[in-house]
């Protein structure tokens, strides 16, 4: 693999918080098998979507997302992220900040979360 690690994690979390920030339909960017553990666990992508509008609904539209720390293992891509969620709506003028993860891997050209962990 000649891509760098810490490019590849910052270009995905990118498009994630894009796609989060613009209410899109961010399950596009996990495989269609993938896994996310957070307050709850889903597999797979209406699964993940399903779970990810819940968040939305309860008033966390917007975020920001930093990389901490990006590796290649065995062709995977390990990302280690903070995050902060911006509330709306009833949540207006909030935040929360934690942590979360991804694995990341190469599927026909595209990079896509195989597995999530959220706090």
């Amino acid at each position: 693999m000649n891509e760098n690690p810490s490019q590849l994690a910052a270009d995905y979390i990118r498009r994630w918080q894009t796609l989060w920030n613009d209410n899109d339909d961010v399950s596009a960017l996990y495989t269609s098998d993938s896994v996310l553990v957070g307050f709850r666990i889903a597999i797979g992508r209406t699964d993940i979507a399903a779970l990810l509008q819940s968040i939305r609904d309860q008033g966390w539209t917007g975020i920001t997302i930093k990389v901490v720390h990006a590796r290649l293992v065995s062709g995977a891509v390990l990302v280690a992220c903070d995050y902060t969620a911006i509330g709306s709506g009833g949540n207006a003028g909030q935040t929360r900040d934690g942590k979360s993860s991804h694995v990341l891997t190469k599927i026909d050209d595209r990079w896509l979360s195989v597995m999530h962990t959220t706090n």
